[in-house]
């Protein structure tokens, strides 16, 4: 497979990180995914314009990365990719110096990645739905910056495939916030309701089509607060995002909810979202 790496397409097993790269030392760096559509990149701008957001609040030298757009085409042309699916990875660290805590010298390069490779959705998860665990959140108070510091999301989401569940959602307070790789969506009386967007979670850019999607079509909507005591008035409950689309929460820790298939609300965004994207 061809990459990219600091303004060269390399073949990726012969790129090299630096051991003394910020992002290997510190996950002082963040990333984006891109998914495309038989050759057609979806929301390149907005998933490029949210990497610069991160670039900013971690104070990089460079915030501007709009032209990895361009990047993303030539990978999956160069990879032969424009048949069927595939991701776009993007990943820029603070560049490599030697260790210390305080930013390293202003002439410090950023190293910048990116990688495209075939990917095959779940289509089962999306049309029968999914089992969740609610776990306590432990990140840290930054979840809308989207960094490589993604530990405690992995051990979560490793609890989640040892209990046979697809994805974990983050509870702190009472509140329920989002997926360790998604956004959380619940339906009430045939309303449509998402968390507000806060430091605890990532501004999904499928959950912004979604809530489109909900605009356009005269689904009633809101970003509200959702508690873990509400779920048992939800009539449905979804995880939505950039490799899980729209997927229906059919079962909560092995306990079926609701009828333990996927909700007409759900199905009805699920369709949207697929005209769209293809």
């Amino acid at each position: 497979m061809i990459a990219y790496w600091n303004g060269r397409y390399l073949p990726k097993d012969e790129i090299a990180v630096s051991p003394d790269d910020r992002g290997f030392l510190f996950a002082d760096g963040i990333y984006d995914v891109v998914r495309a559509y038989e050759g057609r990149l979806f929301e390149t701008r907005a998933h490029l314009d949210r990497l610069g957001r991160g670039a900013r609040a971690l104070r990089f030298k460079e915030t501007d990365f709009l032209y990895l757009a361009d990047v993303a085409g030539r990978l999956i042309e160069e990879n032969k990719l424009a048949a069927g699916e595939a991701t776009v990875y993007f990943q820029v660290t603070r560049g490599a110096a030697p260790r210390t805590h305080c930013f390293p010298p202003p002439e410090t390069g950023l190293t910048v990645y990116a990688a495209a490779r075939p990917f095959a959705p779940h289509r089962e998860d999306i049309e029968n739905g999914i089992n969740i665990l609610l776990l306590s959140d432990p990140r840290w108070a930054r979840c809308d910056i989207k960094t490589v510091g993604l530990t405690a999301n992995v051990l979560a989401n490793q609890t989640a495939r040892e209990s046979q569940a697809r994805e974990s959602v983050f509870v702190r307070d009472g509140a329920v916030l989002e997926g360790t790789h998604t956004n959380f969506f619940a339906v009430f009386a045939g309303r449509v309701v998402t968390p507000p967007l806060t430091n605890y979670i990532l501004g999904g850019i499928t959950r912004r089509v979604v809530l489109g999607i909900c605009r356009e079509h005269g689904i009633p909507f809101g970003e509200e607060p959702i508690f873990e005591a509400d779920l048992e008035r939800a009539d449905e409950l979804m995880i939505v995002g950039t490799t899980t689309e729209v997927t229906p929460v059919v079962r909560i820790h092995g306990r079926p909810f609701r009828s333990g298939a996927p909700g007409p609300v759900a199905v009805r965004l699920q369709k949207a979202l697929r005209e769209m994207t293809r």
